[in-house]
């Protein structure tokens, strides 16, 4: 295929560097049992920067998992065992890539907004030091704006090689309550740092991708709990064919490398780990003179410690809204 019309046609999976084409938190160790970072969404053109131009993406994003009744989890000022919820979220993210250079790397920004409903069931709740003071069954839901993540990032390009760095916030705006047990937002402030790179050969529409990345936690002021670092590794190998169709799996490693702390950590370090693998799917066609993309992802949850596990499903859609690049002369 042309080098040009292949540009072109994975030029939308920009948006990885952002929130990908999924976003929220399946439950991981931590407090809530959940990180920050979305697991899994920037496995796939991990390490490529498209052309400058701005791009925007909304993805909905669903999760269901459980927990045994052997397994604590901490939720606010409660501790619940016999966990199971499920996660609808939708997210809108804003992606620019500039013209600016440094150190000879492309400088882009993004924004993520995401908005979802969350329900939670436990078997039985625990209150009051170190949770002795057993409760019922409880049910809730919540509904309400999410956690905003902005992301600053620095991409390179060699050739079939391409790579990056990228820094991303997340803001404490989500709806919370530390008494409840469904919420929206996290209500601690984060920093996760990356690395990515991928390797993509336009002859052959082959895609090799990978990831690794920390997350960095502040503590929740309402439950005075520190979670610790997160480390994160994504990796996928996918098939991009001439029709627009692209195939291929993905894979992810979550480890705490470090324990929770702080007044509100009942459980004491509570460090945890998951591993996931699960296909991934796109389809790049042309709609209103630009390259649309719709994408898709499964990924099923195992080796799973100090949390519950799942299944995720998401499914997105990525539109280019403007080129900074003169288009070429024929």
């Amino acid at each position: 295929m042309k080098a040009r019309a292949y540009w072109l046609r994975v030029t939308p999976t920009v948006l990885c560097f952002a929130a990908g084409l999924c976003f929220g938190f399946p439950c991981h160790a931590a407090e809530y049992g959940l990180q920050a970072y979305p697991l899994g969404a920037q496995a796939a053109m991990a390490g490529f920067t498209p052309p400058p131009g701005v791009y925007v993406s909304d993805s909905l994003y669903y999760y269901a998992g459980g927990a045994g009744s052997s397994l604590r989890l901490p939720i606010g000022l409660q501790v619940a065992t016999g966990v199971n919820e499920s996660v609808l979220m939708n997210a809108t993210t804003l992606s620019v890539v500039t013209k600016a250079r440094i150190a000879g790397g492309s400088l882009g920004f993004a924004a993520t907004l995401p908005f979802g409903r969350i329900k939670v069931d436990a078997d039985q709740t625990f209150t009051g030091p170190l949770g002795a003071t057993a409760g019922g069954a409880a049910s809730d839901v919540e509904t309400g704006l999410g956690d905003i993540s902005l992301t600053a990032l620095l991409g390179w390009q060699n050739g079939a090689h391409h790579w990056n760095l990228a820094a991303t916030g997340f803001l404490p705006t989500g709806k919370y309550s530390p008494i409840r047990l469904a919420f929206v937002g996290l209500n601690r402030p984060g920093v996760d740092i990356k690395g990515a790179y991928t390797w993509l050969n336009p002859k052959k529409g082959l895609e090799l991708s990978v990831g690794a990345g920390l997350t960095f936690n502040w503590e929740n002021g309402d439950t005075h709990y520190k979670t610790g670092d997160e480390l994160h590794l994504e990796a996928a190998v996918i098939q991009h064919l001439s029709s627009g169709w692209a195939v291929g799996g993905g894979a992810y490693q979550y480890v705490q490398i470090s324990g929770d702390s702080g007044a509100g950590a009942k459980l004491g370090p509570f460090k945890g780990q998951v591993t996931a693998v699960g296909p991934l799917a796109s389809y790049t066609f042309k709609a209103w003179g630009r390259p649309v993309q719709l994408a898709g992802r499964w990924f099923h949850e195992f080796g799973v410690h100090n949390r519950a596990s799942g299944d995720s499903v998401a499914l997105g859609i990525v539109v280019p809204l403007a080129s900074f690049v003169p288009p070429q002369s024929h």
